[in-house]
């Protein structure tokens, strides 16, 4: 079951569609807590899975899109740009072990990221 509180929010009942600001609890125990539009995550938001990993930053029509950070179950972090649910954009994107690259990522891949640091020791 899906729940969703929405707080200083409108509904408009014709369409049931919800905007404004909210807490929605998905079927798999992920939870997000931000902005709503027509019913999906759409501004600023954070988005808890169910097995830790979290974003916080811009949503657009329920994906990320534009700036945010993401930390994985691993402990590995990426703080930049996305679009449409991918890292897309520039950005930083630090290992676990502390291995960091820096630069441009397209469609959640490197483009143009440079190692800038890393744990490898001869």
């Amino acid at each position: 079951m899906t729940a969703c509180v929405l707080f200083g929010s409108s509904l408009s009942e014709a369409h049931g569609i919800k905007d404004g600001l909210g807490k929605k609890t998905l079927p798999d125990g992920s939870v997000y807590e931000g902005q709503f539009k027509d019913g999906a995550f759409e501004g600023r938001g954070t988005l808890t899975y169910a097995n830790g990993q979290q974003y916080t930053g811009e949503f657009k029509n329920g994906l990320y899109d534009g700036q945010g950070v993401l930390i994985y179950t691993d402990g590995s972090k990426y703080e930049g740009q996305f679009k449409k649910g991918l890292l897309n954009g520039q950005g930083v994107l630090t290992y676990s072990d502390a291995t960091q690259y820096k630069g441009q990522f397209k469609d959640g891949n490197f483009n143009d990221a440079v190692l800038v640091n890393s744990s490898y020791v001869e």
